[in-house]
């Protein structure tokens, strides 16, 4: 799998501790370990000199985020990227983008006015919508995923990503394509896999495997899981909001002061 987890026994999930009050809901019990096999790398797979100091093989958190996140990127990971955009997503040109437009802002006189708002969120959110968000790790990962017409692309630069003054991730730095159909079947994998999984966890809780002082809404839980097991629709090719690639062109000529030519 691409895309893969292990969830925490039940009996070792920490409830959630509101006002007093113990409860797990269908995002808390998703509660484990994840990562991604890319190639003879794994991303989210701490560095052995970070499991040296007693941390886990893999980032402990609820695998719901992954999937939630992977989802609200998808539909701009599979928009494809024309091919005079891609130098500057792709390798180190996604960093000159940005550190470019951090000083393009900085050196205007007045931060402020549509025109400003336009040009920055122009040059910056294609880039930011196939970035996996990973902020709520300590330290994040750089992980960015988007594709051609033919490949799916992942790419990653965590040589930058410390844990107590050392490298934090096992995968520092390096990119791994598939097939556009082939990535689509490893998301759909991923969501079976993860819903079979929480089918069980949910019979378990809902026959009452949990100590009674952890609240939980049994019919809640259910229709979530209900919810959620559905289908995926993995057919399309754009987002909602298809990016306006001669925007993006305007913005970038702008923040690169006409010097580029796009």
């Amino acid at each position: 799998m691409l895309f893969d987890f292990v969830l925490t026994p039940l009996d070792q999930v920490t409830p959630w501790n509101h006002r007093g009050q113990l409860n797990l809901h269908w995002f808390g019990l998703t509660d484990g370990q994840y990562w991604m096999n890319v190639d003879s790398s794994k991303l989210f797979e701490y560095s052995d000199e970070v499991r040296q100091l007693g941390v886990p093989r893999y980032c402990e958190y609820q695998v719901a985020r992954l999937y939630e996140d992977l989802l609200e990127a998808l539909p701009f990971i599979m928009e494809p990227v024309p091919s005079d955009m891609i130098p500057h997503l792709s390798g180190e040109g996604r960093r000159r983008t940005v550190d470019r437009m951090t000083a393009w802002s900085e050196s205007q006189p007045v931060q402020d006015g549509d025109a400003y708002w336009e040009t920055i969120d122009q040059a910056v959110n294609w880039i930011g919508h196939r970035e996996l968000s990973t902020a709520h790790l300590s330290p994040s990962v750089d992980l960015a995923m988007w594709s051609d017409t033919a490949f799916v692309h992942v790419e990653w630069d965590n040589r930058e990503k410390l844990f107590q003054g050392v490298p934090a991730w096992s995968a520092e730095k390096g990119v791994f394509s598939l097939p556009r159909e082939e990535f689509l079947e490893q998301v759909g994998a991923f969501h079976s896999q993860l819903m079979q999984a929480m089918a069980e966890r949910v019979k378990a809780v809902a026959d009452g495997v949990l100590p009674a002082e952890v609240h939980v809404d049994i019919p809640g839980l259910l229709r979530e899981q209900s919810s959620r097991s559905a289908p995926l629709s993995l057919n399309s090719d754009a987002p909602p909001l298809p990016t306006d690639w001669n925007a993006v062109r305007q913005a970038l000529k702008t923040i690169y002061a006409e010097h580029l030519a796009i």
